[in-house]
């Protein structure tokens, strides 16, 4: 089976790196379209304060920090991308957004008809991973297409 198309969701943690080697090392032995993909997490800061639910920052600057963000991640996700075509010969997209990343990845994947999406595990264990589950397992289990798990290692 060869992969046309591959989504490497990068969330800029230790196992990011191994995410992008893994996904580099397929999208060149199978002449694959690599698109690099970070979901900036949009959460409202709240306080409660007399049993009433308000934003702790107004909208406008809410807006704005996020704004940055994207704009960090994308800076971010360009110079991975100058380093994977130095070493692997391959130009990758950029793709950057906003929301909750499980669904924005599904949804991107499926919009780009992709063939594979790599993402990493972060290893939860216990209530934690009970609670909320993580973003790799709910993308595995809700995928039109392959995915493949990089787990931190034995080691780390």
């Amino acid at each position: 089976m060869a992969f046309e198309k591959i989504l490497a969701a990068i969330d800029f943690s230790e196992i990011s790196h191994e995410v992008i080697r893994k996904s580099s090392q397929i999208a060149k032995l199978c002449n694959s379209q690599l698109f690099l993909m970070n979901v900036v997490e949009k959460e409202i800061p709240i306080l409660i304060s007399e049993g009433i639910v308000v934003p702790s920052i107004d909208l406008d600057t809410f807006e704005k920090m996020y704004q940055k963000l994207s704009e960090k991640s994308k800076e971010k996700l360009e110079a991975m991308a100058k380093e994977i075509e130095k070493e692997y010969g391959i130009s990758p997209e950029i793709i950057v957004d906003m929301g909750e990343p499980f669904d924005l990845i599904l949804e991107k994947a499926e919009n780009l008809k992709v063939d594979l999406i790599v993402v990493g595990s972060h290893g939860k264990k216990g209530i934690e991973r009970l609670l909320i589950g993580s973003v790799s397992e709910k993308i595995a289990r809700k995928a039109k297409c392959s995915v493949l798990i990089i787990r931190k290692s034995k080691e780390d």
